[in-house]
């Protein structure tokens, strides 16, 4: 089988879906068109993946919409999409590939061939204006109507497409190769509250930053973010410690030796980083958001404000106990719905269809 997928986001958690997806699916033949790298995207990315996958450049895309610029975007994916011979299915991953894919694909007469991955939908931002959101609303409504078949990450993304009135959507959820590294089991006092991601509005730093500042006169408790961007000036709490980018092993080493896995994201379609803490027994303190509210089943807690926040927090402080409980329940939730290898025997099971 021919697969070919489109992405332009060629970074973060669509980047990591997508090496693990290929691998996973090692005997298909897989082509990646990709846009711009980013400044996590790595500079060795074509190692990462299996033999199997080939690559074509999509020199004009780009993230912001600029109508020239999208328009030369879709001619370029439309010219490289009608030399590539025997194409069985076309996956478009995130939001600027789902728009204009779905266009190209209709013209090419593959609409049925085609499906897409948001990777958290466009219109979930909260880093623009209520106008821009209600623009991308719009937009995933107009390139629903080319066809293509929507496959959101999480059960949650997709009742979010679904209210707005969008048909043909389905969901399979993210999954991931679990750690291959064992929790450290903590005999001291203190205790390590983790997050990982990019330092950007989606990641919502300052809120981060919040919680930790209430614990700052707790010695025992200390916070680390493994990550960077432009929100790194919003952690200024002394009991937080930024690692900055760092290479793959020494992430894991962190997630290994913390206790507690928060997010503060506004906004997700189900994230890697959590899957990667629920792999190896981490508790979860989880915003309320799409993505996020599908991975909390008694492993930990879901918080809609600060002040909830740090109240589940220091539930978890003053009842130690409970940590084993947890980390029980957060491996066997991970090990029943979030496997890499059921994630790829769904996606092979609808590409076949």
């Amino acid at each position: 089988m021919k697969i070919v997928h489109v992405m332009e986001c060629f970074a973060g958690g669509t980047f990591n879906f997508l090496v693990d997806l290929t691998s996973e699916l090692s005997n298909e033949e897989h082509i990646v068109i990709y846009g711009t790298n980013r400044e996590n995207t790595p500079k060795n990315f074509k190692d990462l993946f299996n033999k199997n996958v080939k690559f074509i450049k999509w020199k004009t895309a780009q993230r912001e919409m600029k109508p020239l610029k999208d328009i030369k975007a879709l001619w370029e994916l439309y010219t490289i999409l009608k030399k590539i011979d025997g194409i069985d299915i076309i996956h478009l991953h995130s939001s600027k590939a789902g728009f204009l894919g779905r266009i190209v694909s209709f013209l090419l007469g593959k609409s049925n061939r085609t499906i897409y991955t948001p990777h958290a939908i466009s219109f979930l931002r909260l880093d623009v204006s209520p106008k821009k959101r209600k623009i991308f609303i719009w937009m995933e409504r107009f390139a629903s109507f080319f066809g293509g078949k929507i496959v959101a990450c999480s059960q949650s993304e997709k009742e979010a497409i679904e209210e707005q009135g969008i048909k043909n959507v389905t969901f399979i959820n993210n999954g991931i190769k679990p750690l291959q590294i064992e929790k450290e089991e903590n005999t001291s006092n203190k205790i390590t509250i983790i997050s990982v991601g990019r330092l950007s509005i989606q990641k919502n730093p300052k809120l981060f930053n919040d919680i930790a500042l209430e614990f700052n006169d707790n010695l025992n408790v200390q916070f680390i973010w493994c990550g960077d961007g432009e929100l790194k000036s919003e952690l200024t709490s002394s009991n937080i410690k930024c690692t900055g980018w760092i290479e793959r092993k020494k992430l894991e080493n962190y997630l290994a030796n913390a206790d507690i896995y928060l997010s503060t994201s506004l906004w997700e379609g189900l994230p890697l980083s959590v899957l990667e803490a629920m792999s190896i027994g981490l508790p979860v303190v989880l915003s309320d958001c799409v993505g996020n509210r599908d991975l909390v089943e008694d492993n930990g807690f879901l918080y809609k404000n600060k002040n909830e926040g740090i109240k589940d927090i220091k539930y978890i402080l003053n009842n130690r106990v409970i940590i084993d409980k947890y980390s029980l329940n957060s491996k066997y939730l991970f090990s029943r719905y979030f496997c890499l290898n059921k994630m790829a025997y769904n996606y092979l099971e609808i590409y076949r269809s």
